[in-house]
């Protein structure tokens, strides 16, 4: 089909096209962040396998997020000058090459190289960034929304990679599964990205949000919106939205690389472990299914408040989980319920708050580029979690001081963000 055949298709029947966008983008984001958000569940195969200490293992995670922050602001520069349907199958390409060559390893060094290197650039060119600089050119009104139902795909890819990837590695090893991965990931993502990406709702005829009669929803819009790479640099906001981010991705990449080998620690088996884990990705699509929409109509500051504040419970929850004996089994998961639902709902479903925080005050041709700028943080965050919180276990023997730093990093994170969102620039 051309173009305007495309669009015309799916506008006769009543659907406006930036839908059919928001769900290639859960598709993709579904295999891509899903994988990588499901990373703790291959972390710990590896660990069975190689006997390798736990923060050198994580240098492996740390590997890729320092490429990626290296790579971030330059797929938000590349998505802003090409777009998704030139990027996206590159990414597609580097994360099924990466994945394949991880399969074949025997060293650390091996799989560090691999996975680090390709991985993390497929995880820039395919992540965060440019997903979301893809919202702003198709929803205005329902920024917070469209944003959250893309995200859904991280945080449902989350359990569905993390639940098959625990039974494929149970019967032929986490190696095997691995390369299945990488094929998968180059045979879906390219053809639909390559039929289905359009640049922006103006390229193709349409107007943001679609024809609709209904009134603008309450949203925190800034009093200018500062598009301006240089601008946007020298504004306090652009500092805070970056310290924020650099917190999200800390907390997020130690949950994701050591929370499956922390209950595997307590007595529960793999599978169960990583099910789980996989139980905190449906929550993370839950809670961004709630606060992106929320956040349009009461502003990202208040959802802020929120999330921190019930992400601090279900951070106590799972330190109380931790003391539990395994005796009591009742206690032990009415607790790890709680904190699944509080934490995972919460902390866990910030993205798209954050994303379209940095959207209503950076919106413009280089939304992209911008948003990579402020994921350098989210690269070095992501990239010291990891070893930071293996190499507490290695030195003490406990996730303790790790949880309690988590808590701290949840806490700054509210501060700069609220902050940020409640700023106004000068004109």
């Amino acid at each position: 089909m051309k173009t305007s055949r495309l669009i015309k298709w799916f506008g006769t029947r009543g659907i406006y096209y930036g839908w059919v966008i928001v769900a290639v983008m859960f598709v993709t984001l579904f295999i891509s962040l899903g994988f990588r958000f499901a990373f703790g569940v291959f972390y710990s195969a590896i660990l069975d396998e190689t006997g390798w200490l736990r923060a050198d293992t994580a240098v492996v995670v740390s590997a890729s997020m320092i490429v990626y922050a290296c790579t971030a602001a330059l797929s938000g520069y590349l998505f802003d000058r090409l777009g998704a349907r030139v990027l996206f199958p590159i990414g597609a390409l580097c994360m099924g090459a990466g994945l394949m060559l991880c399969s074949k390893t025997d060293s650390l060094a091996g799989l560090t190289v691999s996975y680090g290197i390709m991985l993390g650039i497929s995880y820039a060119v395919l992540g965060f960034i440019p997903h979301m600089a893809i919202v702003p050119r198709w929803f205005a009104r329902r920024r917070g929304l469209a944003s959250a139902a893309s995200l859904a795909g991280v945080g449902l890819g989350s359990l569905g990679i993390a639940t098959l990837s625990a039974e494929l590695i149970v019967h032929i090893g986490w190696r095997e599964t691995m390369w299945w991965f990488g094929f998968a990931a180059m045979v879906v993502l390219i053809p639909i990205n390559l039929l289905f990406h359009r640049h922006s709702a103006e390229h193709v005829g349409l107007v943001p949000d679609g024809p609709s009669t209904r009134s603008a929803a309450r949203t925190t819009a800034p009093a200018k919106a500062v598009s301006n790479i240089g601008d946007a640099v020298r504004t306090p906001t652009f500092w805070l939205l970056g310290l924020s981010v650099t917190m999200i991705g800390l907390c997020n990449m130690i949950v994701v690389v050591h929370q499956t080998r922390m209950l595997v620690d307590m007595g529960y088996g793999l599978p169960l472990a990583s099910l789980i884990f996989g139980m905190l990705g449906v929550m993370r699509a839950t809670g961004g299914l709630i606060w992106g929409p929320l956040s349009d109509r009461i502003g990202r500051a208040a959802c802020v408040v929120v999330i921190c504040s019930i992400s601090i419970v279900g951070l106590a929850l799972l330190w109380l989980t931790s003391l539990v004996p395994a005796e009591s089994s009742v206690l032990r998961i009415a607790l790890l319920s709680g904190y699944l639902l509080t934490f995972g709902i919460g902390f866990n479903g910030m993205s798209p708050v954050y994303a379209s925080a940095v959207a209503d005050k950076f919106a413009g041709k280089n939304l992209g580029t911008i948003l990579g700028l402020l994921d350098l943080g989210f690269g070095l965050g992501s990239a010291l979690g990891p070893w930071w919180a293996g190499w507490m276990f290695d030195r003490y023997g406990s996730y303790g001081g790790v949880i309690l730093g988590v808590a701290l990093a949840v806490v700054l994170t509210g501060f700069t963000l609220w902050t940020a969102t409640r700023r106004r620039e000068p004109a």
